[in-house]
């Protein structure tokens, strides 16, 4: 009876494993699917409201429920980044700051490339983060040049190389602007109307 239990000893450990990784993935699968339509209903508010702010409770419990996607799948770039878009928003607001002052969406983009580092989409958002904090530096500069070598004819990336280009144009180095023009250029070709709406958001001066 002692040895038929041993043999069966690893079956069930390798059982409870499986087990406790499927539960893990189910509960982190709620706290996405919350996270994501707080994020939702904010960005279709802001479309049809320039005005509209994000209430801080709200804020605070969107964020609890990233921070426990990923406490559950700890691994996921994915949830890193969703992690990362929900700190996106308490920047204008003051929010995403640790006690010591420091933002906190800067280090989860951070983390969020270094989870997939082939991943345009976290370069160029990551680039937007610090144009958001006003940090035009060499960071700043490599994530767009990084996010543009990856992802040239995504349309994210297109947008904010745009609004960028647009934004901070006299303030860049002349390669760094012709690429983002480049950016520009495709943005047009492909989706007119999106650069468009861009170029009237974001006139030259």
């Amino acid at each position: 009876m002692y040895k038929r239990w041993l043999m069966v000893l690893p079956g069930i450990v390798l059982l409870a494993a499986a087990f406790n990784t499927a539960w893990n993935l189910v509960q982190s699968e709620v706290w996405r699917s919350q996270t994501e339509v707080f994020l939702n209903h904010w960005e279709t508010e802001t479309n049809e409201d320039a005005g509209f702010t994000v209430d801080k409770e709200e804020w605070q419990l969107t964020l609890a429920g990233a921070d426990n996607a990923l406490e559950n799948m700890p691994g996921s770039p994915d949830l890193q980044m969703l992690r990362a878009k929900v700190l996106d928003r308490g920047v204008k607001n003051g929010w995403s700051v640790t006690d010591s002052g420091e933002p906190m969406e800067l280090d989860a983009w951070q983390q969020a490339i270094v989870l997939r580092p082939g991943w345009p989409y976290s370069w160029s958002s990551y680039a937007l983060a610090r144009a958001q904090r006003s940090l035009i530096d060499q960071p700043f500069e490599l994530a767009l040049v990084r996010a543009d070598q990856l992802g040239p004819w995504e349309q994210q990336v297109m947008e904010n190389a745009t609004i960028l280009g647009r934004y901070y144009r006299g303030w860049l180095n002349e390669p760094l602007q012709h690429m983002l023009d480049q950016s520009q250029q495709r943005l047009t070709k492909i989706y007119p109307y999106r650069a468009k709406q861009i170029e009237r958001q974001y006139p030259l001066p």
